[in-house]
């Protein structure tokens, strides 16, 4: 069975930086309402005399544009193309201190604050450039702030979602900007790509989805026999009975890695030793004379791929890291009174380790060995006779294959014609 909490993402993953969620507005009362509703309409006003503004510069704009490409003898097609040359690959831009300076300050003045209480920008901006503090700075302190917004990206790009509903929410606006730029993509350059999004646990309220550009989904149904909504439906069910995650599992081998090379490096010095934790007592501690020492107090003695969830794999790779579980060579008097308990255990009727199952044969003679005599042999099975070695095949293969030389060698005519001569 399970072990924790698996509700949701950020409860499997404990140890992980959970992204904070947004607190909700206050209800409005009814001279609020009244007063939005004022300013919606004034926007809306505002909104409509702009983009008569913008329709009446765009007719200008062609006018003007006309007139200088016929002054320079070139189409306007020409004239657009240069002025609205741009390009569709932007590089990531280092993080800069003013920015890291408007971070640091909103994370202090908007701290505690509701919804709709909060600084704006253009406030923070203005309160960072009146700040004596944050002027003429030593480089430790520009890359302390500089560090402050690294960190808060990198949460808000890795971190896991504190509920269920946010990680649907996040799933949906990154899937439809995944979905905008494959078709944009196949606009420019032609490609098919299929898409599959799948939630990865029972309890998630995501929606599984999928995308095709043109139509890259008939293949599906083309060559694989199978409609893509199918497809997708399985995909989501292999998902959900999968028991570790991708994370877990990389989790896991980091830390039969690093029990290995523990065991290996530091407790034996041999490389060659495999950690058994089925046959652990008779296979290491009796072989190899070492014990782990240190084991987590009530973490089952499993390998890490065995264990259920990330909380235990996590306690065990830091123990192991930090050296609280480590391997300790056993003295000789410590191996025998091991050897004693196991000894005891076992005349009381119980099982150490995994018991190998036995033979159907055991007990029984050899084939080769109970037949001696020669019509024994004679009258056996072709499957029970004695196989011979490999040098033996070889040696027997080079007799057939040698030409046998004559006892007399008889003299030939030409012989006997230069022996008269």
């Amino acid at each position: 069975m399970e072990r924790g909490d698996s509700s949701s993402w950020a409860s499997c993953n404990p140890t992980r930086p959970v992204i904070p969620t947004h607190s909700h507005p206050a209800r409005l009362t009814e001279a609020q309402k009244a007063s939005r509703a004022l300013k919606t309409a004034q926007n809306k006003e505002r909104s409509k005399a702009l983009q008569d503004a913008i329709a009446q510069f765009v007719q200008d704009y062609g006018k003007k544009l006309h007139e200088l490409a016929l002054a320079h003898h070139v189409s306007d097609d020409h004239v657009k193309n240069l002025i609205g040359l741009q390009t569709h690959y932007k590089k990531t831009r280092e993080p800069q201190l003013r920015n890291a300076l408007v971070h640091a300050k909103s994370k202090e003045v908007n701290e505690g604050l509701a919804h709709g209480q909060k600084y704006t920008m253009a406030e923070v901006q203005k309160m960072v450039a009146e700040d004596p503090n944050m002027h003429n700075l030593t480089r430790e302190e520009k890359k302390e702030f500089i560090k402050q917004l690294m960190d808060h990206h990198e949460l808000q790009t890795s971190g896991v979602r504190a509920s269920n509903v946010a990680a649907a929410w996040d799933v949906v606006s990154v899937m439809d900007g995944i979905s905008k730029e494959l078709h944009a993509l196949r606009d420019r350059t032609g490609i098919y790509a299929t898409v599959l999004m799948v939630c990865g646990h029972v309890n998630d309220q995501i929606q599984s989805t999928w995308i095709a550009t043109d139509n890259a989904s008939e293949f599906w149904e083309d060559r694989m026999e199978v409609a893509l909504d199918d497809v997708a439906r399985q995909f989501e069910e292999w998902a959900c009975i999968q028991k570790k995650s991708a994370g877990l599992r990389a989790l896991s081998l980091t830390t039969r890695m690093l029990c290995a090379h523990n065991m290996a490096g530091r407790a034996t010095g041999k490389m060659d030793i495999t950690m058994n934790y089925q046959n652990y007592d008779k296979s290491i501690v009796l072989v190899y004379g070492i014990k782990l020492d240190g084991w987590p107090v009530g973490l089952p003695f499993l390998a890490p791929s065995h264990m259920h969830t990330v909380v235990e794999v996590r306690m065990l790779r830091d123990t192991l890291k930090t050296g609280a579980c480590q391997w300790k060579k056993l003295t000789r008097r410590e191996l025998e009174d091991f050897r004693e308990d196991i000894k005891k255990r076992e005349e009381a009727g119980e099982v150490v380790g995994t018991v190998r199952k036995k033979c159907a044969d055991a007990g029984k003679a050899p084939a080769d060995d109970s037949a001696n005599v020669s019509g024994e042999k004679e009258n056996e099975p072709s499957s029970k006779k004695k196989r011979k070695s490999r040098a033996g095949k070889q040696s027997s293969r080079l007799k057939r294959v040698q030409p046998r030389s004559c006892e007399l060698i008889e003299d030939s005519e030409d012989e006997q014609v230069v022996d008269s001569s």
